[in-house]
């Protein structure tokens, strides 16, 4: 038996995503000073360009993936003055999908499977994923939540990424925050997780 809302993100257009996924000024003060460098919405063929896609368009849309929308922002910092511990990335996405089933589907084989299985391979020029360890979110969402804790290893030395993905009925929720250095930032993306869940909850009960 679905729930109300549940129910509700059946009635969600393509269109209402862009009012989910977090606005800047609903970052943490943190991230003030950050520049959008991704925004709009991210269908399955622009998905598949992604660098650690691996799909198809195609077989994202067997999946179960309708469309979604991104924003992305990144530090203004040059490089060279960055710290060990600087934050570079932090973003929210909202993915549109057939169900929920295909939404718990996408987060145990495509989120969590596939990115384990790409420890100790390169994952672009010069770039090597060396761990991922998951993060238990059991009971923080209103549906299912899954996290990790990957770092990888570049030119420039370790990169750490905090990431969750939650579900909300056939909706899917997605947290990252990238960092310098071998650095936990799972409390900063659970706070953002919640901000962007309270955002898409709102939408999908207007939109009943």
């Amino acid at each position: 038996m679905q729930d109300a809302l549940t129910r509700a993100t059946y009635n969600i257009a393509d269109s209402d995503l862009q009012w989910m996924a977090l606005a800047k000024e609903h970052l943490p003060q943190d991230f003030t000073d950050f520049e959008v460098v991704r925004e709009g919405e991210l269908t399955n063929d622009a998905m598949a360009e992604l660098p650690l896609s691996g799909h198809t368009a195609e077989e994202l849309r067997g999946f179960g993936r309708v469309t979604g929308f991104q924003r992305e922002w990144v530090t203004p910092i040059e490089e060279p003055l960055l710290k060990d511990g600087a934050n570079l990335a932090v973003a929210t996405v909202v993915h549109l999908m057939d169900s929920p089933e295909a939404v718990s589907n996408w987060m145990t084989k495509v989120f969590l499977e596939e990115f384990k299985s790409k420890i100790g391979e390169d994952l672009g020029p010069e770039h090597r994923l060396i761990s991922v360890d998951e993060v238990e979110l059991a009971g923080k969402f209103h549906d299912e939540a899954v996290g990790i804790r990957a770092v990888q290893k570049g030119p420039k030395g370790l990169v750490s990424s905090s990431v969750l993905d939650f579900r909300l009925g056939r909706l899917l929720g997605v947290v990252y925050v990238v960092t310098s250095g071998d650095q936990n930032r799972l409390e900063v993306a659970e706070a953002l997780g919640k901000e962007l869940e309270r955002h898409m909850v709102a939408v999908a009960v207007g939109a009943a």
